[in-house]
């Protein structure tokens, strides 16, 4: 963790409140999108000249319409929780959140309920949620694994007790969402789009995204430099459980129907997405490009092998492959930034999976701001 701060110093906001000079973040953000997004916009140009060799129709503008789209829930999943992983944090539950929210969406529409109040209810409920995840964290020191791995459980048999267990057919609610034209593209590719582009800017050009860094480098050290530690981890979580609620009215959207499992399995590809897209577990590392080329690659690879008839067992392998890949290799590289500063391989170790074992913070300087 100490390490991370050292190779990123100005992320840290100063002690008077002062935001930190932007140039030397910048230019370190830029550095490390390069390095993360490079590689993988050549994997993503060699997988999608291969599969075209195999199949003509897929570098077409309507399949990569339809692989935008195919993404569109991944990707608004992954911009939320991007923020969590580089503030040192993790959310389990963002599948199961979509499944519920979707349910009861569908149900509200069978019910007569307005369009309007239908999204605000949903985006309420996941602002709720996330809120009692961060209170939780925050002034608690649960740890954002196991307390979201419950949650997970928990919200996802809320969708199965209030759907009965049987999808729920919407007849006539959001049908502009999921299959309506924006300004020449379908309507979830353009919510994708500019979901990413907002996120993108508020984490590299404002104080929420530095803090948010700060958090990630090392919890103490922005407590210290007057960072409200408590308050930006509350908003984090809101955050992320405000974008899978969203996530979730554009999935019902696009099935037109309010399916009880239809988020089964996304909390798993939005961790490899993200983590392939250079943020580290242990926090303090990303961008929102890398994000965002890391579920285009997720998509293309799922595309392409539906393009290549490869039977649908074998693609349940993806996610997970992926996932692999991306922790050892970020482990790597991690392990080589540790030996470089003399960090040992195991405190290395460590910190790359604090998330899954950060000890509690009571520890930690007492009274932090709220």
């Amino acid at each position: 963790m100490s390490s991370t701060l050292q190779q990123s110093p100005n992320a840290v906001p100063s002690a008077a409140g002062r935001a930190p000079d932007r140039g030397p973040r910048l230019q370190h953000t830029t550095t490390q999108a390069l390095r993360t997004v490079l590689p993988l916009v050549v994997l993503l140009v060699a997988l999608a000249l291969y599969t075209d060799s195999q199949n003509p129709a897929f570098i077409r503008s309507g399949n990569i319409e339809n692989i935008l789209v195919q993404v569109a829930v991944l990707g608004i999943l992954a911009a939320g929780q991007t923020f969590l992983l580089i503030g040192g944090q993790m959310d389990l539950s963002v599948g199961s959140l979509v499944s519920l929210v979707a349910v009861l969406a569908a149900k509200q529409f069978d019910a007569g309920w307005s369009t309007p109040a239908v999204v605000i209810f949903a985006l309420a409920l996941g602002a709720l949620v996330g809120l009692v995840w961060g209170l939780v964290v925050a002034y608690l020191d649960v740890p954002p694994f196991i307390l979201t791995l419950g949650g997970l459980s928990v919200l996802g048999s809320l969708a199965l007790v209030a759907s009965n267990n049987v999808p729920i057919r919407v007849q006539d609610g959001l049908n502009s969402w999921g299959f309506g034209q924006w300004f020449g593209l379908r309507a979830p590719a353009v919510m994708l789009i500019v979901v990413l582009v907002l996120a993108g800017l508020l984490l590299h050009f404002t104080r929420f995204g530095r803090t948010t860094y700060a958090l990630g480098s090392s919890r103490p050290t922005a407590f210290l430099a007057g960072v409200p530690v408590k308050r930006h981890l509350v908003l984090l979580f809101v955050g992320n459980s405000t974008l899978a609620a969203f996530a979730g009215l554009v999935m019902m959207a696009r099935l037109a129907a309010g399916d009880p499992r239809s988020g089964q399995g996304l909390e798993l590809s939005v961790i490899a997405v993200t983590v392939l897209g250079g943020a580290a577990l242990a926090g303090g590392r990303g961008t929102m490009i890398g994000t965002a080329v890391g579920v285009l690659v997720f998509g293309t690879i799922s595309s392409s092998l539906t393009f290549l008839k490869v039977p649908g067992a074998y693609q349940s392998l993806v996610s997970g492959g992926i996932l692999i890949v991306a922790v050892v290799v970020t482990a790597a590289a991690d392990l080589r930034a540790a030996r470089a500063t003399g960090v040992r391989g195991s405190a290395a170790w460590r910190g790359l999976l604090g998330p899954l074992t950060r000890p509690s913070r009571r520890t930690a300087p007492p009274a932090e701001g709220a």
